[in-house]
């Protein structure tokens, strides 16, 4: 009984905790700076980066619909899009909280403390799973600072995935999400009953996520689109492109460009050569040629079997 009380009483004190944070964070809601990328994307490592020039706090992937109970109540997929003209009163009113710091818990806190918090007025957020709604938040929001869309190979990623771990329970099959929106799917249902492997799953996911973006008519304009490849071979002419979009003059010298984020699995490859190419010793012939044949039938002209991008968003 005593036990119980007591855990009652840290709960709510916890809860009081936060609610009071909430209620004192005053942020600039159009001036953060934001981070897009696919899960196992370099994301991390990029937002180290940003974090280091800007010295703001970090939100954490605060679309990760498990760790966010606001959007498990308003049907939010975890791969969500919405389209740029789109009436979701309930999704507006989420984003307008996060982006006035009045959505915060335990999992999006985790790289910041309340203190940090308190004191900022701008906010560096890392999205996960966000880059089919970087044309609708774009759209939506005037930043002063435009979004960062990185975008890194997706047989990288899968590779990535699948060495991590946390993408054990993906299935074989495609399973169209019944979320607001899905119509984005379903016009490709014919083409993704026809998957059979968990890899060629996730590759037609990477697919359908960042192609909203990467096809838009204000790609690389509405926001900046940097890919993983870019950034690891010259980490140097990239960020100078950032810093210059964002007009911050900083000293770049002072970066420190390691490769490995702290979400980096051990044993992972190390030299920028071995990072660009290892997803190759990861698969079969035959398992890229089946994740060639998703890249073709979505008509991605950033990537094929090859490890590097076909072309550069530094050159354009």
């Amino acid at each position: 009984m005593i036990k119980t009380v007591k855990f009652r009483i840290r709960k709510l004190k916890k809860q009081w905790d936060l609610w009071y944070l909430q209620s004192k964070m005053d942020v600039k809601p159009l001036e953060h700076f934001l981070i897009f990328s696919d899960p196992r994307g370099g994301s991390t490592w990029l937002m180290q980066i940003v974090k280091q020039v800007t010295n703001k706090p970090i939100l954490w992937e605060p679309l990760h619909v498990k760790n966010v109970p606001e959007l498990q109540k308003i049907g939010f997929g975890w791969r969500q899009y919405i389209p740029e003209q789109a009436n979701w009163t309930e999704a507006k009113e989420f984003f307008d909280k996060l982006f006035k710091g009045k959505i915060l818990n335990p999992w999006i806190m985790q790289q910041t403390t309340k203190q940090e918090l308190l004191q900022a007025d701008q906010l560096v957020f890392k999205f996960c799973r966000g880059n089919a709604l970087i044309p609708y938040l774009t759209s939506t929001y005037s930043f002063k600072y435009k979004p960062i869309f990185m975008v890194r190979h997706p047989f990288a990623v899968v590779a990535s995935q699948m060495k991590h771990g946390g993408w054990k329970n993906v299935t074989s099959h495609f399973m169209i999400p019944n979320t607001p929106f899905n119509e984005r799917y379903k016009k490709h249902e014919g083409f993704l009953s026809s998957l059979n492997t968990e890899i060629e799953v996730l590759v037609a996911t990477w697919c359908l996520t960042n192609q909203v973006a990467l096809n838009h008519s204000k790609n690389n304009i509405n926001w900046m689109t940097i890919t993983y490849e870019e950034l690891l071979i010259q980490p140097e002419i990239t960020l100078e492109r950032i810093l210059k979009e964002w007009q911050i003059v900083y000293d770049i010298s002072k970066i420190n460009f390691n490769r490995q984020s702290f979400t980096t699995v051990v044993g992972s490859p190390e030299t920028v050569s071995e990072r660009l190419c290892y997803w190759e010793s990861s698969f079969t012939q035959e398992q890229i040629d089946s994740m060639t044949r998703v890249l073709n039938y979505f008509e991605v002209e950033l990537y094929d079997s090859s490890p590097e991008p076909l072309y550069e968003f530094n050159k354009q």
